[in-house]
């Protein structure tokens, strides 16, 4: 029980908090409100991290750079991963996340040897960054290592190569992103609402391929809310 200025506060097991004061009840519904915060966080399906800070430490040493501490935390946390049904808006700027980029057992896109091995993270690095995360149409969330912009988040846009500062943080950008609790569905699953909503979409072989393709993909991983 918690008190304050002549108000109890009992908190039972269904998570709603209930006040007492001079005889009154008002019950406020907490469980509504933890439940609205956490669709405002970030989700992803994190990457094995296994190895990931000697990763770090190498990866550190190779490009005479250092991690800010927060992206530091993240990776040895999560080490990246996909982010379904993620998006961001920031100073007029608003794009999805598709995913994170990650070390050793991140997935082969997502991948910063990938970014090594296309040549993309050095181009990033001469203008001082390096690429954190893409989007659906291969655009980059950049972050700032050099003294200048050194933990500083910036949107590469593919197509113009312009890099547009964003103007904010690591860790302040990431309590911006909201994602959506995403639920791997079954085939069956997908074909059962389908037939809810009366489409008309032909279920071809081709289509159960891709939701395979896609199950198979997420097995074994837990959608967890970023917390740093």
């Amino acid at each position: 029980m918690l008190k304050w200025e002549g108000l109890e506060c009992v908190v039972p097991s269904f998570y709603s908090v209930i006040i007492l004061k001079n005889s009154g009840l008002i019950e406020l519904k907490l469980y509504k409100i933890v439940q609205n915060l956490e669709l405002e966080m970030l989700r992803i399906f994190p990457y094995d991290t296994e190895g990931v800070d000697q990763a770090i430490a190498d990866f550190e040493d190779k490009f005479t750079i250092k991690f800010p501490a927060k992206y530091k935390e993240f990776l040895l946390k999560y080490n990246g991963g996909d982010s379904l049904q993620t998006s961001f808006s920031i100073n007029r700027k608003t794009s999805d996340i598709r995913a994170f980029y990650g070390f050793n057992k991140a997935s082969q896109y997502n991948n910063f040897q990938y970014l090594i091995d296309s040549g993309f993270l050095e181009e990033v690095l001469e203008r001082g960054f390096i690429p954190i995360a893409k989007d659906s149409f291969g655009n980059s969330i950049l972050l700032g290592v050099t003294d200048k912009n050194f933990n500083q988040l910036a949107f590469f846009e593919h197509e113009g190569q312009i890099v547009q500062p964003l103007e904010i943080n690591f860790e302040d950008w990431v309590a911006k992103i909201k994602s959506k609790k995403k639920k791997i569905r079954t085939i069956e699953e997908r074909i059962a609402d389908m037939r809810a909503v009366g489409s008309k979409k032909e279920i071809t072989p081709r289509l159960k391929e891709i939701w395979q393709e896609e199950i198979d993909k997420y097995a074994g991983r837990e959608q967890v809310i970023v917390r740093l």
